[in-house]
């Protein structure tokens, strides 16, 4: 099965309280079905196990700051065991603008060109293969956070 990533949108007036309890948020149904149906209601965004390659493009050179959208996929689950506990987050709606905005500037070619030299050939190999996946699951993301800044929502997800 392995690690997943999902969000959910969260009214600019309960992020607070989803920072409190996140859980309680991806949680309970009951809170989801008191929302309106879509559109007025976002649908969430599954990026299944594409975050973590999304990190990777993000997340900078090491020498620069991470993009604005690397805060959507901030983060890692805390391995015990032989299982883990999920990392979530919560992003009120100006934290939510920013990344809106980063994603519909962001051009894959131009992430893969500052990330492959870091990395190894091989793997290099292998993220160039994954490249159409990520094209879509980035379209995804930029049109999932495009929607919320539009209607002035947080989100929350989770990485597990």
């Amino acid at each position: 099965m392995g690690i997943r990533y999902f969000a959910l949108p969260v009214p600019p007036q309960l992020v607070n309280i989803a920072r409190i309890n996140p859980r309680a948020f991806l949680s309970d149904r009951h809170f989801w079905e008191s929302w309106s149906d879509p559109p007025d209601r976002p649908e969430g965004l599954f990026l299944d196990k594409a975050w973590r390659d999304l990190q990777w493009l993000l997340d900078g050179t090491g020498e620069d700051a991470p993009r604005a959208a690397y805060e959507l996929v901030r983060g890692a689950v805390t391995q015990y065991g032989y299982g883990w506990i999920p990392y979530d987050r919560v992003l009120d709606e100006a934290q939510v603008a920013d990344v809106a905005k980063d994603l519909a500037t962001i051009s894959l070619a131009e992430l893969y060109q500052g990330y492959t030299p870091r990395v190894s050939p091989d793997w290099a190999a292998i993220m160039d293969g994954r490249r159409d996946s990520l094209d879509t699951y980035l379209g995804k993301a930029a049109t999932f956070t495009r929607q919320l800044a539009k209607q002035g929502l947080g989100l929350i997800y989770s990485i597990g």
